[in-house]
């Protein structure tokens, strides 16, 4: 009887596990993206409780991704994560687009303000050194916090039933409301509804870019750090009140042409 009851009292903490996972594995996105906000947004959330401001934990994405792919996929579906996160061979192409095309969008913002009347200085010498460690510095942190998770996780699995297209509309408006604790003070309200644009442009060529660069979550990592850095690091700081507004809705409004 008693060895009865200690293989009973074993058995149960291992069913329960079993069920765990399977509950997961059969709502593998819903986990995810309950697990992605939570590991995110907690310091948010403590920051409004206590009274003061704070963003996003940008790596809570990567940390719901790698234990919903621990619990649903084991250890193959680890292989085959981490095997994205490292995939470097993509092509020169897929290299010239990560690198190129946000400069040429930001490039084409400034002309675009100069023509209208809003010219806008050119980055100092300065600013232009800090470039390389700013790169870095949001590519193991931004860059590997957040695409592993939107790009490396949601968006293979949202494809399995979806076109690109519908996968893209459906990751969008999670991945901008993700970005709510930064709304009314990194992102001015005037400029909310440029950003907003911007994110659903940029989430339809990372969707095409991922596909053509063969599920590389390294290419995504590097195509948002190359992002944020021409952008938010070196052009954004340059202006201020009316002009900062007028570029980001040019710039975003480019993201979708």
């Amino acid at each position: 009887m008693t060895n009865d009851l200690t293989t009973q009292t074993v058995a149960l903490p291992a069913i329960r596990a079993g069920k765990f996972r399977e509950f997961v594995a059969r709502n593998d996105l819903a986990s995810f993206f309950v697990l992605a906000f939570l590991f995110s947004w907690y310091p948010w959330i403590i920051a409004l409780v206590r009274g003061t401001a704070s963003g996003p934990n940008p790596l809570g994405p990567l940390i719901a991704a790698l234990i919903v792919t621990g619990l649903a996929d084991g250890r193959s579906g680890m292989r085959t994560l981490l095997g994205r996160m490292v995939r470097a061979r993509i092509g020169f192409s897929s290299y010239a687009i990560i690198f190129g095309l946000p400069i040429l969008l930001c490039g084409a913002a400034m002309a675009i303000m100069a023509v209208f009347g809003q010219p806008i200085a050119l980055p100092t010498a300065a600013a232009a050194r800090e470039l390389p460690e700013r790169f870095i510095f949001i590519l193991l942190f931004i860059g590997l916090g957040e695409e592993p998770g939107w790009r490396g996780f949601a968006l293979p699995r949202l494809q399995k039933t979806h076109s690109p297209l519908v996968a893209s509309l459906i990751l969008a408006p999670i991945w901008a409301l993700w970005h709510l604790p930064l709304m009314g003070n990194e992102f001015p309200v005037a400029i909310i509804p440029a950003f907003l644009i911007s994110l659903l442009g940029g989430t339809l060529i990372q969707t095409w870019l991922f596909n053509r660069s063969k599920g590389s979550v390294f290419a995504q990592m590097l195509f948002h750090a190359t992002v944020n850095t021409v952008g938010a690091g070196l052009l954004f700081p340059l202006m201020k009140g009316s002009a900062l507004v007028s570029f980001w809705y040019v710039y975003a409004l480019l993201w979708l042409a």
